[in-house]
């Protein structure tokens, strides 16, 4: 499994965005999901988390997830991560976890970032 750099974003960015990179989750030469990368400080990215992932549901319950995550950290090497996710998510609560991660508390969504998200989340 490798990540490929997709694009990186920063310019003309809406306020409140960081600069961010979008990598590929490659398993052989198919793309099985995508990574974001978030630059910025942990209060910037409270909500949203300096990682996001999705993996294609046919390739779900593989740890790939993970995976990448552990990819993506080789790549950056940063000393500490913010993933957030909705409290319903079990399979991303259990990628966390297996990370290292700890909790740290769960957050309503203030009504002005509302828009930045779909209904689910």
């Amino acid at each position: 499994m490798k990540l490929v750099l997709e694009e990186y974003i920063h310019t003309n960015l809406p306020k409140g965005y960081t600069p961010y990179y979008i990598y590929l989750i490659m398993l052989n030469n198919t793309e099985i999901g995508r990574l974001v990368y978030r630059l910025g400080d942990d209060e910037e990215h409270i909500f949203d988390g300096h990682i996001a992932y999705t993996i294609e549901e046919a390739y779900r319950g593989h740890h790939y997830a993970y995976e990448a995550c552990l990819l993506l950290d080789d790549i950056v090497h940063r000393d500490h991560y913010i993933i957030t996710c909705d409290p319903n998510n079990m399979a991303s609560q259990k990628t966390i976890i297996k990370l290292g991660g700890q909790y740290i508390e769960t957050k309503t969504i203030p009504p002005h970032l509302k828009k930045f998200y779909t209904k689910e989340e």
